[in-house]
């Protein structure tokens, strides 16, 4: 990367090579301070007293950037790289700012300082896996796949060929979808936003390539709670295709309690690992949940057929009796999720409002202890239209599965709810931003994992709590066909 640096000719004075040695030694002190994550005390003792007597100095004025950037201070970030632009016009400088205009969800600027870095410098491989990450955001999947292709070395870069397999998953292409998805396995990092490492390691356990012979195999879970449920599916699958085979799902220890037992299927969820009794070395092979698509080589993804969620039917007659008092149509929603990226899962509680005049039963099914703070800074009359419950204190999720068998309709965001409702057959609209994931790809309406979830979309590029407004029409028509 280039920047402008201080001119110093023949005629320099001994008070400038004074200001040129404190400047030099303030930036490695910078330096310094960003390596241990001190981004502020980088910015106020070091860069910023250098701009004080060298206002053009661009390397400076990146490295202030980087620090906001880190800082999650995005638009002081691009106050500052849009000051080395003037200095001069630098590839890396426009891709720093598409990012930080990614992270403000302003994927339009974010695509447009992308393409000016490209035609800068076309050959960078880190600007062609931006631009191809914003086309994906924003489902130009061909021109994403185009630009991760241009990608140096693209072949044999792992962690490239993870982040296209989602182009082609969302554009079904789901042989080289979930070929490219493995690539996941080369590296394990902490999760940003649950700050725990993305799978658990079992080195001494060899993975399972589908086409050696094996006796017993360990299922691992990996990612979201949503994930390993939407995925179980697949754990029947693969025990059907080899019925032999003793198969032992290593599970999340929140939900291990929620799945029906089928075949030769085990479920574990608390394993002690010591010096002297390691289970893990009683298995033939290892394999991650998700990759099961790919072991299985599915080439195309069918409506889920199997109610593979345990129930009780005390717990069901219960939330029966519950509900029995409620007249109207008893319609469920969730309307926070607990994880954030480019995906909106969030609609603000007090957006519910606009359904307050339906003749219908509005039951939240979020436990009253995780939405307290909402709870507490809503109207009253929200807790008069409002069913709000204290559920799922004893086992996690066991009152949300039985209250969804006792429901007309769960509307909700995308969250781990829609996997638990598309599994039960359970009548669910899922409220999509305009930018979603590649498992709803970009259809209108249906989806193929689940023939009871109707995807409902927002088709403009507004906040997501707009999509009320078109609920509330179809909830209209829904309660007249009633």
């Amino acid at each position: 990367m280039s920047f402008a640096h201080v001119n110093i000719n023949s005629n320099t004075n001994t008070d400038i090579l004074n200001i040129i040695e404190k400047n030099k030694n303030l930036f490695e002190l910078g330096n310094s301070y960003e390596k241990l994550n001190m981004y502020y005390k980088a910015i106020v003792e070091c860069y910023i007293v250098i701009i004080q007597t060298d206002s053009q100095n661009g390397v400076v004025l990146n490295q202030i950037g980087v620090c906001y950037s880190n800082l999650g201070q995005y638009k002081l970030a691009i106050h500052y790289f849009k000051k080395v632009l003037k200095i001069k016009e630098i590839s890396d400088v426009y891709c720093n700012i598409g990012l930080c205009y990614e992270k403000l969800k302003d994927y339009d600027s974010a695509e447009s300082n992308f393409v000016k870095a490209y035609y800068l410098d076309n050959d960078n491989s880190r600007i062609n896996s931006a631009i191809a990450n914003i086309y994906y955001i924003l489902k130009f999947y061909d021109k994403a796949i185009e630009y991760y292709n241009k990608i140096k070395d693209f072949e044999s870069n792992s962690k490239e060929k993870y982040n296209s397999s989602f182009s082609y998953l969302a554009k079904e292409d789901f042989e080289k979808g979930f070929e490219y998805y493995e690539g996941r396995l080369e590296y394990n990092n902490i999760n940003p936003q649950t700050n725990i490492i993305e799978r658990l390691e079992i080195p001494f356990l060899k993975l399972w390539n589908g086409k050696d012979s094996c006796n017993k195999l360990l299922i691992v879970s990996e990612q979201g709670l949503g994930d390993n449920i939407q995925y179980y599916r697949f754990i029947i699958e693969l025990s059907e295709l080899y019925p032999e085979m003793i198969i032992h799902y290593f599970c999340k220890k929140q939900i291990s309690h929620i799945f029906n037992i089928y075949g030769k299927i085990e479920i574990i969820d608390n394993v002690i690992v010591n010096n002297d009794n390691n289970p893990f070395l009683n298995y033939d092979y290892k394999i991650y949940i998700m990759s099961l698509p790919k072991i299985l080589n599915l080439k195309v993804i069918l409506p889920n057929k199997v109610n593979y969620i345990k129930t009780d039917a005390l717990l069901l007659d219960k939330w029966k009796l519950q509900f029995l008092p409620l007249k109207k149509y008893k319609i469920g929603f969730v309307y926070n999720g607990l994880l954030n990226s480019f995906i909106e899962k969030y609609i603000p509680l007090i957006n519910f409002e606009i359904l307050f005049d339906l003749d219908i039963e509005l039951i939240c099914i979020h436990k009253k202890s995780d939405i307290e703070h909402d709870i507490l800074n809503i109207p009253d009359i929200f807790k008069e239209r409002i069913r709000f419950f204290e559920i799922d204190n004893e086992v996690p999720f066991l009152d949300t599965i039985h209250i969804l068998q006792n429901i007309d309709l769960l509307i909700t965001i995308d969250t781990y709810i829609v996997h638990l409702a598309g599994v039960m057959n359970v009548k669910t609209w899922l409220l999509l931003g305009y930018y979603s994931e590649w498992r709803w790809c970009n259809e209108e309406s249906n989806t193929y994992w689940y023939n009871s979830v109707e995807l409902v979309r927002m088709r403009e590029k507004q906040e997501l709590k707009n999509i009320l407004k078109i609920v509330k029409n179809k909830l209209v028509e829904f309660l007249e066909k009633k």
